[in-house]
């Protein structure tokens, strides 16, 4: 019950802030883990301003490899045997990324803080990169690197077949981050009651999304799994729960808008937050 996205490398945006470089200690983790290479990029956007004139310093292309060799180094003070590989590219940031995306087996993006036209954009960028690319990408909010807690999912109303690449993803982190799995299943109040009285001598019964949970036991017997339910759209409850996890796992169907849930956790998660794409 493995998750399956391409082989290929963790693919991050390098821009030079801070989120950035949170972003890159991040994907050194994932590639541990993974056992896959890096391929840090930084996109140089294109100017509405006529080109320089012949022979002259290529500001934006120093400043690219500046913050590159910066990233590589930071790396290198993690894990050295990580095998790193750069690149400028020149175009619009969300299909830069987006291409780069094609054959990444994980995209990690950092959001810095604050109001500023550069972070709102780059949030927009973000989202749309969400909803768009084919492989699970992580969103690392600068500062906001986790703490030593679980690794939380979060379960929607939705076919548990549908869950199982999510759920899949979860198991993989935690696995390798050597922690539990906590499982927020969001449901409605109708779905609680059932779920109560359906037990037998007053006992609650299982869920379905509990029975495939317990599936993947096969494949990680050493990661323990517990469960917790909420009403629908709880936000509120995975952003609580994010300020003592070391990742939020969510699922998003690919091609679609993100949801309430989903655009809050990327938003205010006190951890990265790894949002799945599934059909």
């Amino acid at each position: 019950m493995n998750s399956s996205y391409p082989v290929g490398p963790i693919v991050v945006g390098v821009d030079g802030s801070k989120a950035a470089l949170d972003a890159v200690r991040f994907a050194v983790q994932e590639a541990q883990g993974r056992r896959a290479p890096l391929r840090l990029v930084h996109v140089i956007s294109p100017h509405s301003q006529p080109e320089s004139v012949y022979g002259a310093t290529d500001v934006d292309g120093d400043y690219g490899l500046g913050v590159l060799a910066e990233a590589v180094k930071a790396v290198a003070e993690i894990d050295s045997s990580v095998v790193v590989k750069t690149a400028v590219l020149h175009g619009q940031p969300e299909a830069a990324i987006l291409g780069e995306a094609k054959s990444a087996c994980l995209l990690v993006l950092g959001v810095s803080q604050g109001h500023a036209l550069g972070t709102r954009v780059m949030r927009s960028t973000v989202f749309s990169l969400v909803e768009s690319v084919a492989c699970p990408v992580a969103i690392v909010r600068e500062s906001s690197t986790g703490s030593d807690g679980a690794v939380i999912i979060a379960l929607g109303e939705g076919k548990t077949r549908e869950s199982d690449v999510v759920v899949a993803e979860a198991f993989r982190e935690a696995a390798s981050r050597d922690t539990d799995i906590l499982a927020l299943h969001a449901r409605s109040i109708s779905e609680g009651v059932a779920h109560i009285v359906g037990g037998v001598d007053g006992e609650t019964s299982e869920s379905p999304m509990d029975i495939r949970l317990e599936s993947f036991s096969d494949d990680y017997p050493t990661t323990v799994f517990s469960s917790v339910y909420a009403e629908s759209g709880a936000g509120s409850e995975l952003l609580t729960a994010s300020g003592t996890a070391r990742l939020l796992v969510l699922g998003h169907q690919r091609g679609r808008m993100c949801g309430s849930t989903l655009t809050r956790a990327i938003r205010q998660a006190k951890c990265p937050v790894l949002v799945v794409p599934h059909p």
